[in-house]
């Protein structure tokens, strides 16, 4: 898969995606970035992974790409880039994959060269301790009835392992992974074809032998020896001399180039690169505990890989991101479709028509934004009115005076003649009653609603009352 730089395109709607730019092109098929929009400005990116339209007729390569999506489909390690979902549409197969924010190898070899800047030793041995471990967890995998599927990838290569900026390493593209059985080399109209790319390629395939898991690790070694010495290892000037050079070449250790890699990587290397399959790790997990040992006498921090990216790409690894908010608004606006049905959109939606200004979902409010403090405001004077004027109507004063005793007189103070005895009551010293009009000695109390009483003697505490349920209450009486 070439991953020369992200090719801008028009964002083009497919099924669910909307494809945003180009990342690579291979043989088989091209890659994108793409975003799933959902509702509420939901948005996932994603990596849209589909046969190109050359090879979507032809069943050899539609088998290649459904056997890749089965093998995919079993394989869970926080090591391998994971696969979400497998389809198609309009008659063309697609893979759904995770986005890693990143660089893969090959781009991280090249900046470095660039600058002039060898690989650390810790560094390289931490991304080949990485693969080795995605390796020996995709050579394990068995049926569910125990049976061993024989997985092989076929294509480890710097172009399908990528370093996170986070600090992780991820193996990707099982497009050519080969299990159950399959031969190793096939026939196609061309003739003879090999599968993988030939640089990377362990002996025995080229010498048309079978291969299994320790044909990856050769190619794996192959990767960790171009790291540490900063050049290709095999590649010539064409493929013939190339796979010469695989087969007959002599390979020298790292430290022979670079004095600061220490033996025990050179180790690694050599058994790695073992030409007889018998002389290779028999298993990936084998050479991490190598790696292991290696990155513990290296004294390896977790921190100097994504330290290294920072330092080489700064902001580039930040500049395939997108704006969440306007991204979001921008694909519902174009109607991105049911991201759980994937129900396609109407044909005419389109990405690049002029977008309509961002929808207010507030609460509907006449006037201008600036005056909704007045509104509210004046809503709440107009309620305390309200309540005032109910309480003042319709025998709001004799509820209160009910409900609340007048303050004692300090002292006696005659009175007029006609004062009313329920005052007279509360003073200190009795005063001659009128003639005319006794009053009893023991004034029955005025019956009180309870109903009025309640709510009376909440205003009384400061509390509030229902205006309505009190009004209701007069026109019971």
């Amino acid at each position: 898969m070439t991953t020369a730089g992200p090719l801008e395109i028009k964002p083009e709607r497919f099924g669910r995606y909307v494809l945003l730019d180009r990342i690579g092109i291979g043989g088989m098929a091209e890659v994108f970035r793409a975003v799933m929009a959902g509702a509420q400005g939901f948005q996932r990116t994603f990596v849209v992974k589909r046969i190109i339209s050359e090879r979507a007729q032809s069943p050899y390569f539609v088998e290649m790409f459904v056997r890749e999506a089965r093998i995919n489909a079993i394989l869970h390690h926080p090591n391998i880039v994971q696969v979400f979902d497998f389809g198609e549409v309009g008659g063309t197969y697609f893979l759904a994959m995770e986005y890693v924010r990143g660089r893969d190898v090959s781009a991280l070899a090249r900046r470095l060269h660039e600058r002039e800047r060898p690989c650390p030793p810790g560094v390289a041995a931490f991304i080949a301790h990485e693969v080795a471990e995605a390796l020996a967890y995709a050579h394990a995998q068995t049926a569910p009835d125990g049976t061993p599927l024989n997985v092989v990838h076929r294509d480890v290569s710097p172009s399908n392992i990528i370093c996170q900026r986070t600090g992780g390493v991820k193996l990707l593209d099982f497009g050519i992974a080969q299990g159950l059985g399959e031969p190793e080399v096939e026939r196609s109209s061309g003739g003879q074809m090999f599968k993988g790319k030939v640089a990377y390629v362990a002996p025995e395939r080229i010498m048309n032998r079978a291969a299994d898991k320790r044909s990856d690790l050769f190619s794996l070694g192959v990767v960790l020896w171009e790291l540490l010495a900063g050049r290709k290892l095999f590649r010539a000037k064409d493929d013939a001399q190339t796979l010469q050079n695989v087969l007959e070449m002599d390979i020298p250790p790292p430290s022979s180039i670079r004095p600061d890699v220490p033996p025990q990587l050179d180790h690694v290397v050599e058994r790695a690169l073992a030409r007889d399959p018998a002389g290779r790790y028999a298993t990936g997990y084998e050479m991490a505990e190598d790696l292991e040992g290696v990155l513990a006498g290296l004294g390896y921090q977790p921190r100097a890989l994504p330290a290294l990216l920072r330092e080489l790409f700064g902001g580039e690894l930040s500049s395939r991101q997108i704006p969440a908010a306007s991204l979001a608004a921008e694909l519902l606006a174009a109607g991105a479709g049911d991201p759980v049905t994937g129900t396609a959109p109407t044909p005419s939606a389109t990405l690049l028509a002029p977008q309509a200004a961002p929808r207010d979902y507030s609460v509907p409010i006449d006037g201008p934004r600036h005056s909704r403090w007045a509104w509210w405001l004046s809503g709440a004077l107009g309620s305390v009115a309200l309540i005032i004027l109910l309480v003042g109507r319709g025998g709001g004063r004799r509820s209160l005076a009910s409900t609340v005793a007048p303050p004692p007189v300090p002292a006696p103070v005659a009175e007029p003649e006609g004062s009313p005895a329920v005052e007279a009551a509360v003073l200190p010293v009795p005063l001659p009653a009128p003639a005319a009009t006794p009053a009893p000695a023991n004034p029955a109390p005025r019956p009180v609603h309870r109903t009025r009483a309640k709510g009376k003697g909440r205003i009384a505490r400061g509390l509030s009352i229902d205006p309505f349920a009190e009004a209701a209450s007069r026109r019971d009486r």
